[in-house]
C-alpha cells in the first residue's frame, strides 16, 4: 500500500530539517539569531575569534554579519578576550565592551564557572537594615 501524499511530504520535511541541523552541528556554528554578534562603534578595528575562521579583525564603525558566529572579542583595555555566547556585544566609542558573558585569557577558552562561584562565595552578604514590608493591595 503506497504512503499518502501528506505523510510523504512530512517525511521529506523532517529529513531536510535533520540534514540542515546536522550540517550546522558539524560546523560548530550557531545560525542567526543564536550566533554571537559584535557591534563596533569605536574608531579602531577590533580582533575577534570564531571556531571556523580563527582570529580576524572587524573594522571600525561596523558590525559582524549574520553569517558569522563570533565567539570571542579581544579587549585592548584589559588584554583579555570576552566570551560572547549567543549575545550581541557592543563596543562603545571609547573601546569599552558591553554585555560580556565572561573574560578569558585566550581566544577559544570557555568560561570558568569555578572562578565565578569562588568570587560569589568570597563576597560578603549585604546587611539588611529593615525587613521589607508587603505592599498593601487596595480593595476594588
Amino acid at each position: 500500500m503506497p504512503m499518502p501524499c501528506n505523510t510523504r511530504v512530512l517525511y521529506i520535511l523532517i529529513f531536510l530539517a535533520i540534514s540542515t541541523l546536522s550540517s550546522y552541528a558539524s560546523a560548530m556554528y550557531w545560525p542567526w539569531p543564536l550566533n554571537g554578534k559584535v557591534v563596533n562603534q569605536s574608531s579602531l578595528p577590533v580582533a575577534v575569534w570564531d571556531g571556523e575562521h580563527g582570529i580576524y579583525t572587524l573594522p571600525a564603525h561596523s558590525f559582524s554579519p549574520k553569517t558569522l558566529d563570533v565567539d570571542h572579542l579581544y579587549s585592548g583595555l584589559n588584554g583579555r578576550w570576552c566570551k560572547i555566547g549567543p549575545l550581541k556585544v557592543q563596543i562603545d566609542f571609547k573601546g569599552n565592551i558591553d554585555q560580556c558573558e565572561c573574560w578569558v585569557d585566550n581566544a577559544g577558552d570557555a568560561c570558568n564557572s569555578r572562578a565565578v562561584v569562588a568570587e560569589v562565595r568570597s563576597t560578603p552578604a549585604p546587611k539588611v537594615v529593615q525587613a521589607a514590608q508587603p505592599a498593601s493591595i487596595p480593595a476594588s
